[in-house]
């Protein structure tokens, strides 16, 4: 056989998008896609040819891509992704984005102590750490398959300046100070109508799903956070589209004293929020 049988094969599992396919067969030769067609016609043996059409089938069923081959460009970076974590997504790249550009403006110096609560992938503390090295990071998660995926993304970088710490919010954090908390938790709520579980029922339940409308960690943050920040600080979140006008209500109640201020994301939806003193 050669790689166009198994692409014409593949074709008739998926039909709608060709190029996935493709996408899934450079998993098992570890090549890239200008050398997969510079070699089409080139005879192979039939060793994964079941593996690789049964993926196919995983993809049309709806399981996520990312999944399939393993890894999510983040901010142009390659993270190492399984079902243990969350996917990241572009419109956390908005957030990491942002935070640079407040933390510049908050700072009067490049030596920042920084908090990545509930890390996952680690794709936040690692793109904040690949362009700022005298950054102190701690990543934190409670749990601990996501820890294990995060260190092996760090690992992949060779990055010294973050570390890792298992906790729920900010049980195991209590001796730390930071500058930046930044976080992209749970913010869903199970409950919604509006909601269609069906896309994102392979990721972890852990990371998606929040009691209270969804606002249940911004609430214990709100709450908790004067207990780990440094009196100039900055707080840095994503959340969910239609939840600006709850979190409004949490920031006065808790919060009221501080600056804040909402921005919408590349899709003109409220989606990041930042909280920050300056001293």
């Amino acid at each position: 056989m050669t790689y166009r049988d198994y692409l014409l094969l593949a074709k008739k599992i998926n039909k709608k998008n060709e190029q996935i396919n493709k996408i899934i067969l450079l998993k098992f030769i570890n090549k890239d896609l200008s050398w997969l067609y510079a070699n089409l016609s080139q005879t192979i043996a039939i060793d994964f040819l079941e593996s690789y059409l049964q993926l196919v089938k995983k993809f049309v069923a709806g399981y996520p891509l990312q999944y399939i081959i393993g890894y999510q460009w983040f901010l142009d970076h390659k993270f190492v992704v399984d079902n243990r974590v969350l996917i990241p997504r572009n419109e956390t790249e908005e957030l990491v984005k942002n935070v640079f550009v407040y933390a510049q403006n908050i700072f009067n110096n490049d030596n920042l102590k920084v908090l990545d609560l509930g890390t996952g992938s680690g794709a936040i503390a690692i793109s904040l750490a690949l362009k700022k090295p005298n950054w102190n990071i701690v990543a934190s998660d409670i749990s601990k398959d996501a820890l294990t995926i995060a260190k092996i993304n760090n690992d992949n970088f060779n990055l010294k300046n973050i570390n890792f710490v298992e906790s729920d919010i900010f049980t195991n954090l209590k001796n730390h100070k930071f500058n930046i908390i930044i976080s992209n938790p749970p913010y869903i709520d199970e409950t919604a109508n509006t909601f269609s579980k069906h896309n994102l029922q392979y990721e972890p339940k852990l990371a998606l799903f929040a009691d209270h409308k969804g606002l249940y960690f911004y609430e214990v943050i709100f709450q908790q956070c004067h207990a780990v920040l440094e009196k100039s600080f900055l707080l840095a979140f994503e959340f969910g589209f239609d939840q600006k006008e709850a979190l409004t209500i949490l920031i006065k109640k808790y919060l009221p004293q501080y600056n804040y201020k909402f921005i919408k994301d590349i899709n003109n939806k409220w989606r990041m929020l930042f909280i920050w003193q300056t001293l």
